[in-house]
């Protein structure tokens, strides 16, 4: 069995174990002490243990994300796209929420006070990348830390979302995005004030 298959047992493993349990150090340890395979597996696939393992959580659930062909996808709004990018992003657990329930309060804890802007960095990050964005400079950070903002309350709101086709979540999502708007007003001015001193 390759490394990579092994990383993806182990990773299910944990998964299945929130059903009962929490996503936290101490449910890894106990995963571990239960799983088939050895603790040197688990090291050796996952060295920072908790850590390294919700990291290859997101980047797994980043690669399922599904997109309209690109002669479409490209036609859309910037806005309309990261929209539907979202909405894919969230869908693939449409029936599993309490896997992003458990994520989420892991990320509130102070086990994951250092990684929780960096995981959730990491998913703006992809967002704007599967859109072919071509910002640099001061503009690629401040957008992807805009949409950050837009990211983070609706999935807490799409948790207990229980409408239809998640309608309600859809329609909360384009409210934080026009909030967003004028931070990225905001973001402008400044950049207008900096660049008279550059």
């Amino acid at each position: 069995m390759s490394k990579n298959i092994d990383k993806n047992d182990l990773l299910k493993e944990f998964l299945e174990s929130l059903s009962t349990n929490k996503w936290t150090n101490l449910n890894y340890s106990s995963v571990i002490l239960k799983s088939s395979s050895s603790k040197a597996i688990w090291s050796s696939n996952f060295p920072l243990k908790l850590r390294d393992l919700t990291t290859f959580f997101i980047s797994k659930s980043l690669e399922n994300i599904q997109l309209p062909v690109r002669e479409q996808f490209i036609e859309m709004k910037t806005q309309e796209r990261l929209e539907t990018i979202l909405i894919s992003y969230l869908n693939q657990f449409k029936d599993n929420k309490l896997i992003i329930k458990r994520l989420v309060e892991h990320f509130k804890s102070p086990e994951s006070l250092v990684s929780t802007p960096e995981s959730i960095y990491s998913i703006s990050d992809k967002f704007w990348n599967l859109i072919e964005d071509s910002s640099v400079d001061f503009n690629f950070y401040t957008k992807r830390f805009i949409l950050m903002s837009v990211i983070v309350p609706t999935t807490l709101f799409w948790i207990e979302d229980t409408s239809d086709n998640n309608l309600n979540t859809i329609e909360y999502m384009k409210k934080c995005f026009k909030r967003s708007m004028k931070i990225g007003k905001i973001k402008n001015k400044i950049k207008e004030s900096l660049s008279r001193f550059l």
